[in-house]
């Protein structure tokens, strides 16, 4: 699977570049051609236009823009289409290859236990469509963050009392 990718990201590399070497090759061929059949007075006064750098700015986003997709989908910051109906609720790590995960699919809630080699089911519960574990528990930070603003809250308002 992966020389499959590393031939087709090499022959995806390689055709713009080849492109880009004869476009090059002929475009210097044309200058060179032109400065010596043209005499000097008869050459524009203003400035010329640039096609090689064109051509080398045009060869260098496509590249950058195809290295950003790589890197968004090796690094999983795009979530695949087809899975709405699948949600991680919780994990826990048990190791550092295994781990307990609930996994909502549907109405159905399912309890998998995660080893380097497979994937067990554990156990399998209907899920209510008011339970209390779809709500996300309260981090630190977050139960820091109302303490804080119960306490300036009550400063103010004894303030106003004063």
């Amino acid at each position: 699977m992966r020389q499959s990718v590393a031939c087709l990201t090499l022959s995806a590399i390689r055709l713009p570049l080849s492109l880009a070497a004869a476009v090059l090759s002929q475009s210097l061929w044309a200058e060179e051609l032109a400065t010596k059949s043209a005499p000097a007075a008869n050459l524009p006064a203003g400035p010329s236009f640039d096609v090689t750098g064109m051509i080398g700015s045009l060869l260098f986003v496509i590249l950058c823009i195809v290295g950003l997709m790589w890197l968004l989908k090796r690094s999983r910051l795009v979530a695949a289409t087809g899975q709405s109906g699948v949600s991680l609720v919780s994990q826990i790590p048990l190791s550092m290859k295994e781990k307990l995960i609930v996994v909502q699919v549907g109405d159905e809630k399912l309890l998998l236990g995660c080893t380097a080699a497979a994937i067990n089911t554990l156990h399998s519960w209907p899920s209510a469509p008011d339970d209390e574990n779809t709500k996300p528990p309260e981090s630190a930070f977050a139960k820091l963050l109302a303490k804080r603003q119960l306490t300036a809250a009550s400063s103010s308002k004894t303030g106003e009392q004063l």
